[in-house]
Formats: C-alpha cells, sequence, structure tokens
C-alpha cells in the first residue's frame, strides 16, 4: 500500500496546477485515509467529503485512471494481502455478486492456493524439516484461532507415525509459560496467519531466546514470526471466506507425516498395532 501512496502524492505534485480545491479535498483524504477509500463508494465519498460523484471521477482521471473504479480497484487489490480474513470477506459482501457460485470459487482458492504453496515451498526446505523433526525428541505445535487446529492435527498426525508430539493450548497457561519446561532437543512447529496473533509471536520469541528450535508455517517471508524461526515454510491462506483457508497448510502437515512414516517404516507399523490394539480392547 506504501508504494501506491507515495505513487499518487507524485501524481498529484505533478497535477497540482490543475486540481480545483474541491479535487485536492479528494486528494487529500485518499493519501490520509486509504483504507477507508478502498472500502468506500462513490456515493459514501460524496457524503463524507461533500462532494460531487462528477468531481471525484474527475480527479481519478486527471490522476491517469479511467474513472473512480479504476483507482478504487488499484487500491482494493494494494492492500488486499494486509487485510485480516474477517475484513477481506467484508470486502467481499461489499463487493461481490450475490449470484457468484461458491463452490466453484471456493474450491479454485483452494487449488490457487496449493499450487503457489507448493512453488513457495522448496524440496531443500521440506527435507530440512524432515531431519529436524526426525532429530528432535518431542515435538510440540502451536497455533490460535484456526491455526490452533492446524496444530491439533499436527500433533495427531505426527503421533501416528510413531512421535512424541503434542499441541499447546492456550488457556491457563500461554504458550511462552509452557515451554518454560521444554529442552533443547524439543521442536516447536508454530503456525502463524493473518492477523498474527501475538500469543504466537511471543512464544517464538521466547523459544528463540531460549536456543529452541522452531519451525514457522506462516503465509509471508516478512512475517514478524519469522525473526524467531530457525526453518519457514511458506504457504498460501488466501480465502473467500472469514477465515484463513488451511487446505495448503494441510498439505504440508500431511507431506511431513507421511514421508515420515514412510521413513521409520516398521515403528510406524508398530504404532498402528497398537493403536489397533488399543481400540478393540478397552
Amino acid at each position: 500500500m506504501n508504494s501506491h501512496i507515495a505513487d499518487l502524492k507524485e501524481r498529484i505534485k505533478n497535477k497540482l496546477p490543475e486540481l480545483t480545491a474541491s479535487q485536492k479535498l479528494i486528494a487529500n483524504y485518499l493519501i490520509e485515509h486509504p483504507e477507508i477509500f478502498a472500502l468506500s463508494s462513490i456515493r459514501d465519498l460524496e457524503t463524507t467529503l461533500g462532494t460531487s460523484k462528477t468531481t471525484i471521477v474527475r480527479l481519478a482521471q486527471t490522476l491517469g485512471y479511467s474513472g473512480f473504479q479504476e483507482l478504487k480497484g488499484e487500491f482494493l487489490n494494494s492492500m488486499r494481502k494486509n487485510l485480516s480474513p474477517i475484513q477481506h470477506f467484508k470486502t467481499r459482501l461489499d463487493h461481490s455478486d450475490v449470484s457468484e457460485d461458491m463452490i466453484e470459487l471456493v474450491a479454485g482458492q483452494t487449488l490457487d492456493n496449493i499450487n503457489l504453496s507448493m512453488d513457495l515451498t522448496n524440496q531443500s526446505d521440506f527435507n530440512r524439516a524432515l531431519e529436524m523433526i526426525k532429530e528432535s525428541s518431542y515435538i510440540y505445535s502451536m497455533g490460535m484461532a484456526i491455526s490452533a487446529h492446524l496444530a491439533e492435527i499436527t500433533a495427531y498426525l505426527f503421533s501416528r507415525v510413531s512421535l512424541n508430539s503434542q499441541a499447546l493450548t492456550y488457556g491457563a497457561l500461554t504458550f511462552s509459560e509452557q515451554i518454560i519446561n521444554m529442552n533443547q532437543d524439543d521442536l516447536i512447529i508454530a503456525f502463524s496467519f493473518p492477523p498474527y496473533s501475538e500469543p504466537t509471536i511471543k512464544a517464538a520469541q521466547y523459544a528463540k531466546e531460549n536456543d529452541l528450535k522452531v519451525i514457522s508455517i506462516t503465509d509471508k517471508p516478512t512475517s514478524e514470526i519469522v525473526q524467531y524461526s530457525d526453518l519457514i515454510l511458506q504457504v498460501s491462506v488466501e480465502s473467500v471466506t472469514m477465515a484463513n483457508s488451511i487446505m495448503a497448510p494441510l498439505v504440508i502437515i500431511y507431506a511431513l507425516a507421511a514421508q515420515i512414516g514412510l521413513d521409520n517404516k516398521q515403528k510406524t507399523i508398530r504404532t498402528i498395532e497398537s493403536l489397533d490394539h488399543v481400540r478393540k480392547e478397552h
């Protein structure tokens, strides 16, 4: 978003002699409140700024756009990845056609996320994650909101392939407090997606300060948790709903569990047989 604002400021500076007093008012509002502008209709802006639709359209054209919708669309696209899932969903509700085929839309987005994540996660990082997991005495997973379910699934799958694994729950004890008694040969797998919960980031920071290994599964190489991680696995979690998509992270977790099960075949078979026995007898 900042690059677009900087570009727009330069355009306004160059076009300043051509702008009317009303256009200058709109231009200043656009620069000072880009998020509100991106989510506003032209009628909203007319009411807020006490100006006319024609004036808004002419300003957009003066700045090099075909009209208001093109100018607004550029801001929407630039801020899209910085919105929380709920804000993103509200934007879609405000600007989407109710006749959209949601099954096709969600399925298409899921496939896009998985394909993009396959490009983002290279084989070298995947292999390194495998080695870190295998070399650890105990694997802890953590995350907030929908990421808490990813942490639970991780612990479930890893325990099925003979690994000592547990999902941390955020309740009476914070994540950081639960890390206190961990050993340096333990491993933490952290899930961090928009809006990037502070307890998860703080726990990763505490772990890093105490020489504990952290693998972060996140959506951006610039996520705050990256600086506290020994390894990141980048995935796409774009969603058309009010929550981040978990499909691409699940692919990564399932792939890790499957590969570990294959590499530790005999031990995994014994674990499966023991689980079957427990289910039958108890």
